[in-house]
């Protein structure tokens, strides 16, 4: 599998999550191609999978984080596994570029 340590920044489609295991957070990324222009009208996004065990990022995630928002994520990009399924990438900075426009309720109960 081919890992690459890069930064990708995409919107947040949902309210991030509790990840798998304890003390993690997880949340697809949207990803907007760069040359969006060139492309079909119909061309889809890109989706990326995103997992943290930081403190700090988990916390931003699970308290701070909503559907709408620009995030600059940086970490290790792990191709998937099968055509069709997403890329993955390991979190270790997150940087807020901009916020949705209306404020989601989350993570209640």
């Amino acid at each position: 599998m081919d890992n690459k340590h890069c930064a990708v920044d995409g919107w947040v489609d949902a309210i991030p999550a509790p990840g798998p295991r304890i003390g993690t957070a997880t949340f697809d990324l949207i990803v907007r191609p760069a040359d969006i222009d060139a492309l079909a009208d119909d061309a889809p996004d890109t989706v990326v999978t995103c997992t943290s065990g930081d403190p700090r990022i988990t916390h931003e995630l699970l308290n701070g984080i909503q559907p709408g928002d620009l995030l600059r994520v940086t970490g290790t990009l792990v191709q998937p596994p099968a055509p069709g399924e997403n890329a993955r990438l390991t979190v270790d900075a997150l940087e807020v570029l901009d916020t949705g426009l209306i404020p989601v309720i989350g993570n209640c109960g």
